[in-house]
């Protein structure tokens, strides 16, 4: 039986229309959870809830962090819609998502976004026009692994932040813009690690860069937020700790012995040790597993949703491995046919 152009071609759109399928079908089950799953929730999308109620506080003039998280130690559940953990100048980037349904929506579908067209980003560098069979397989492990779906039904920005990680392996070590480290930097603070995906020739003006318009940016919300907002932020980092019940994260197997500042300074200290080694790194993938190793290692509180970027990595070893396994293939059948034809060289 013989196979001709038409046949591979009718095989590819099949592909192409298995993968695309499976991918919506993933997506929809998880919305689908994330709906169910908010039905019992009190509110519902929990951290869109705290992002916007936070937002509403600063309109209308009333503090941004709860008085619990500046009087003293507390957790993260403690504070739930009545306080805020990240910087105040994130606020006015979250303004146009605060509205219900319209904003909620918009916002769950900007993160979710991100992390699809950026894997589809990592799949069309390693594997070109043929990303998108490719897509399904590798995206249905993230979407319905636990940690999307908790992410996802919170409303949680790290869903959208790993998108712009996926993105900077698509788009190369020496080509992310400083722009969207300094947007990281202000929305969450450590994904800002994100600075070291550079070369060492590259590094200090990337990161003065991203420095300057983090900064700019600060300046101009100032009048919004104002000084006292950042005090504030100060005072409740400060005061926060790690419940330790959401998995074994850095600071909470040190605690017992360091304590819990000593552990979380050690945690940040790994942090900017894997961050700086992934800049001295030659081999790309050695140096973006670093990066996402410590974008993981200060986080408190190991969530689920704070182990999306494994799942970037996982990713990118899929494609890696799917573009090699190919090329081992088309060596293969490239011999055979020397072989075949008893030809031992190629022709010139």
């Amino acid at each position: 039986m013989t196979t001709g152009p038409g046949t591979g071609r009718t095989r590819r759109r099949l592909l192409v229309a298995g993968s695309l399928s499976l991918t919506v079908a993933a997506l929809a089950a998880a919305a689908g959870l994330a709906i169910i799953g908010n039905q019992g929730h009190n509110p519902p999308w929990v951290d869109w809830a705290t992002y916007s109620d936070a937002l509403d506080r600063l309109v209308h003039g009333a503090p941004i962090y709860n008085a619990r998280q500046l009087s003293g130690p507390y957790t993260l559940p403690e504070i739930t819609t009545t306080g805020y953990v990240y910087p105040p100048a994130s606020l006015p980037l979250f303004a146009v998502f605060g509205n219900q349904p319209l904003g909620l929506v918009a916002w769950l579908t900007l993160n979710v976004g991100l992390l699809v067209s950026g894997a589809y980003a990592i799949l069309r560098r390693e594997l070109g026009e043929d990303a998108v069979m490719y897509l399904g397989v590798a995206i249905l492990p993230v979407v319905l692994w636990v940690g999307f779906l908790n992410g996802l039904a919170a409303g949680n920005v790290t869903i959208g932040l790993c998108g712009v990680l996926a993105w900077a392996w698509a788009i190369g070590r020496e080509r992310t813009p400083p722009a969207a480290i300094a947007v990281m930097a202000v929305a969450k603070m450590f994904p800002a690690v994100l600075v070291c995906w550079t070369t060492p020739s590259r590094f200090l003006r990337s990161a003065a860069t991203a420095a300057l318009i983090a900064g700019a940016w600060i300046l101009i919300t100032l009048p919004l937020v104002g000084i006292g907002s950042w005090i504030d932020f100060v005072h409740a980092i400060g005061n926060s700790q790690p419940t330790c019940s959401y998995g074994p994260s850095v600071a909470c197997v040190l605690q017992p012995a360091l304590g819990v500042s000593l552990a979380r300074l050690a945690a940040l200290g790994l942090t900017g040790a894997l961050g700086l080694g992934a800049v001295v790194v030659r081999r790309d993938l050695v140096a973006f597993i670093m990066i996402a190793v410590a974008w993981i290692t200060p986080v408190s509180d190991l969530s689920n949703y704070s182990l999306m970027p494994l799942f970037v990595v996982w990713i990118v070893v899929f494609a890696i491995g799917v573009r090699r396994l190919r090329s081992v293939s088309v060596d293969s059948t490239v011999a055979v046919l020397r072989r075949r034809t008893g030809r031992t060289q190629p022709a010139r």
